[in-house]
């Protein structure tokens, strides 16, 4: 039976700690709770979001007048290459788990809060490695026909940070992965790059609440329809001077022009929204360049 809560505060669901409150909130353990829950808001004509950890997501001042469905499903299996992950699986924990099996690759995303469904929907990246250089096949839940399938990557159609799952009416419920067996000095070598990208990430971005990149970094067309000298949406940003700038309870991280921060927990979700207007006006208007959101404001 699922334990469904009303008017329940969305701030400690954000790592930004903004939001209102979700009239409906509910916790799920599985795959098939997970299920269960959307079923129910479509039967009582509520609209849902799925959470993972909130490290992408800001909600409105406002909250959500709907079901706001956090997932705690962290139910995962590692049978020689192949990796079982039902889709609130934290990636943190699957990377300690597959290096500790001798096996390497999602060690790349090392230090970014993820949960696999949120890697998939977003097909995760740092630099030139992408969750979708792992995925074989996934069972997906499209929740207008109310019927569950197996997909294989292709359906996916992925590409730099799109996926069909942002574009249909369609929920990871788990997905199959494939790393590389390797033996134990290429595992203690992948433990010590694994250790060596969080410092980095811990040295380069800021430790305030914030929800990582803003706004999209530019795809590799752009160099030709642009004439840009860098893909960087934090170069543009910062070279218009725009670190530290501050609306409300919310800034421009100093560390990191692309990231905004939260720092004194007072910020609003308007403010985060002013501010991001006036950096895409001037960076269109300085540059040329139409910044494209990264972070998924939900309302």
């Amino acid at each position: 039976m699922l334990n469904f809560q009303k008017d329940v505060s969305l701030k400690n669901y954000s790592n930004m700690k903004i939001g209102g409150t979700a009239k409906f909130f509910v916790e799920i353990f599985s795959s098939d709770e997970l299920v269960e829950a959307i079923k129910w808001a479509k039967k009582n004509n509520k609209k849902f979001f799925v959470l993972g950890l909130g490290a992408n997501t800001v909600f409105s001042d406002s909250g959500f007048d709907g079901v706001v469905i956090l997932q705690k499903n962290e139910n995962f299996e590692i049978k020689d290459e192949i990796v079982f992950a039902e889709s609130g699986v934290l990636m943190k924990n699957l990377i300690e788990k597959t290096l500790d099996s001798n096996l390497v690759g999602l060690e790349e995303f090392s230090g970014i809060p993820s949960t696999i469904g949120g890697a998939s929907f977003i097909n995760l990246h740092y630099y030139k490695t992408l969750f979708s250089d792992f995925l074989i096949s996934a069972k997906i839940f499209d929740f207008e026909k109310e019927e569950i399938f197996e997909a294989d990557l292709d359906w996916f159609e992925y590409g730099y940070e799109k996926s069909k799952l942002q574009t249909g009416n369609f929920i990871l419920l788990s997905a199959n992965l494939k790393l590389k067996k390797c033996s134990d000095e290429e595992k203690w070598f992948a433990k010590g790059k694994s250790f060596e990208i969080i410092r980095d990430r811990n040295f380069k971005y800021p430790l305030e609440p914030s929800v990582g990149s803003i706004f999209q970094n530019l795809p590799p067309s752009a160099k030709e329809f642009y004439g840009v000298p860098t893909l960087s949406a934090g170069f543009y940003i910062d070279s218009l001077g725009f670190k530290m700038k501050k609306v409300g309870g919310i800034q421009v991280s100093g560390r990191h022009a692309n990231i905004f921060v939260n720092p004194k927990g007072e910020g609003t979700c308007k403010d985060l929204l002013e501010l991001m207007e006036i950096v895409k006006v001037a960076v269109k208007e300085k540059f040329g360049i139409e910044l494209v959101p990264e972070v998924r404001i939900v309302r």
